[in-house]
């Protein structure tokens, strides 16, 4: 694709995550990506054959965009965590993951969209729980503990978006950072499998 091109689909991604940030599901149509971006239908058309593939390129794109942002967070879990908590609310990251979630619940495409986002998540958390655990800590519990740390950090954005963190939880921060460091510290054992009856 020429850089020519390459910049006009950007330019619809960035487009269609402001449509989406603003307008919710129920907006985020073609031609209102389209409108927003200034280009015709047919450009959008032409670099996403449908609105389920505008929705993959902007899962994509958000986590491209939060690897770039993470090249300036520390190498400690305790500062990487600290790092996501601060940048997730300066950059209205909140909005657009809740508005995911509930297209996620009447959109296959959407829902393939974030279950490839989580995973890419994840994979992230669990590098830098691999840098802090013991060399011989297993994969599997390591995943284990990525899942439910991610699930911290997600489930407080409930709480953070539109001001609510202030009134509910004000010292909600430290307290998830707490409890993902309490959770990566735990003894490191693959679960025991469930007996059947």
């Amino acid at each position: 694709m020429s850089a020519k091109g390459e910049e006009r689909r950007e330019a619809i991604l960035r487009a269609a995550m402001r449509v989406l940030t603003r307008d919710g599901g129920q907006g985020f149509r073609m031609r209102a990506i389209a409108a927003e971006a200034g280009v015709g239908i047919s450009h959008v058309q032409y670099y996403f054959k449908n609105i389920d593939a505008v929705m993959a390129g902007v899962m994509a794109r958000y986590l491209e965009d939060w690897d770039e942002l993470m090249l300036d967070a520390p190498a400690s879990l305790a500062g990487a965590l600290d790092f996501v908590l601060e940048t997730q609310l300066r950059h209205g990251d909140c909005k657009l993951l809740w508005e995911l979630w509930a297209l996620s619940s009447r959109s296959e495409a959407a829902d393939a969209a974030l279950k490839t986002f989580y995973a890419g998540y994840t994979d992230r958390v669990c590098a830098l729980l691999r840098r802090e655990a013991p060399a011989d800590a297993p994969d599997s519990v390591l995943r284990e503990r990525a899942v439910l740390i991610v699930a911290l950090i997600e489930g407080l954005s409930i709480l953070r978006g539109n001001g609510r963190e202030q009134t509910l939880a004000p010292q909600a921060q430290r307290h998830a950072i707490d409890a993902a460091l309490a959770l990566a510290v735990l003894p490191l054992r693959p679960a025991v499998p469930e007996r059947q009856a």
